[in-house]
């Protein structure tokens, strides 16, 4: 039948009926719930439950934006349009240091330009 050294913990066959929530989120990336949600025909209440992980995800979510995303760059090459490549960065560290902005720069006023904006005293009163 089975062999002995084969214990209760150990898993014979895989699960295939759900999906992987990792893999889900993969081709995900860059789309919000909702987007998915209709696209799917699901509501966005399960994909929500889903990307939690309140709900397993069905094996054929992940296979379903796999296939429309390769479709879709397909129809592109079809077009001859170029599909840029997203690098998706993933960051690290705990704390992200942004460079202090610069000061606002105050333009300098020259005789010419003062002259300019104030009013000619002589033929007010004259």
């Amino acid at each position: 039948m089975f062999p002995k050294d084969n214990n209760e913990k150990t898993m014979r066959y895989p699960n295939t009926r759900y999906g992987y929530h990792q893999e889900l989120e993969y081709w995900m990336q860059g789309s919000s719930i909702k987007d998915v949600a209709k696209r799917l025909k699901r509501s966005e209440r399960s994909v929500h439950d889903w990307m939690t992980g309140k709900r397993k995800v069905p094996w054929w979510v992940p296979e379903i934006l796999r296939l429309q995303r390769m479709e879709w760059y397909d129809r592109m090459q079809q077009m001859n349009i170029k599909v840029p490549k997203v690098n998706f960065a993933f960051v690290t560290a705990d704390v992200i240091e942004f460079p202090k902005p610069r000061p606002a720069v105050q333009p300098e006023m020259t005789p010419t330009a003062a002259s300019a904006t104030q009013p000619d005293t002589k033929t007010a009163t004259s």
